[in-house]
């Protein structure tokens, strides 16, 4: 008989972060290259990582909150209701994103 082996804490992402990755997945997958495509995918990502944050705790529930927060700018900028340039929004959703990674790693 072969039993299973638990899963130690250490191998369990934290709260989050597989929501999280789903919704940065998902608006990789949908952004298309157009700028209305872009803010919609945007949108829901913004969504996608609220809902996220509900599962997240401490600098995880941060930076998925951050990330949110960056998609709702972004689809902003896409639309025209505010002025600046979305490439620099792009840059610090990278930069979480990398973040978002690091934390979320096993181990």
């Amino acid at each position: 008989m072969i039993l299973n082996t638990p899963t130690t804490l250490s191998e369990v992402p934290p709260g989050g972060c597989d929501k999280a990755a789903t919704a940065l997945t998902a608006y990789q997958r949908n952004a298309g290259t157009t700028r209305n495509g872009q803010a919609a995918a945007a949108q829901q990502a913004y969504s996608d990582l609220m809902g996220a944050g509900l599962d997240a705790e401490g600098v995880v529930s941060a930076t998925i909150s951050r990330l949110a927060s960056e998609f709702q700018e972004l689809r902003f900028r896409l639309t025209g209701m505010t002025g600046g340039d979305p490439n620099e929004v792009i840059a610090d959703i990278n930069t979480d994103h990398a973040e978002l990674r690091r934390l979320c790693a096993p181990g």
